[in-house]
């Protein structure tokens, strides 16, 4: 193309075509976009709160490490879910 015949096109463009494209997309794209994000953070708690209640399981004979690991697990635990939940809330329409 040359360049004067995207500036003639350019021209035919408003901005209210683009605000109205805008507002019909960016609803759509971020929807899914906050599932996948919720998703993930929910993935990243699980595994932190497995990786406590293992090291909780290993030090059992530390009062100390055993209240510790349970606790942050049990906290981990309580992320994930409610993370999930969320994502699920989110996901309805």
């Amino acid at each position: 193309m040359k360049l004067a015949e995207v500036i003639k096109a350019a021209k035919l463009f408003k901005i209210e075509h683009a605000r109205r494209f805008a507002q019909h997309v960016i609803p759509e794209v971020l929807r899914p976009a906050r599932i996948i994000w919720n998703q993930a953070i929910g993935g990243v708690f699980l595994l932190l709160a497995v990786y406590f209640l293992i090291y909780a399981g290993t030090h059992s004979r530390n009062p100390a490490g055993f209240a510790g690991g349970l606790f942050l697990g049990c906290v981990m635990i309580f992320f994930c879910v409610t993370s999930f939940l969320k994502a699920r809330r989110i996901s309805r329409p």
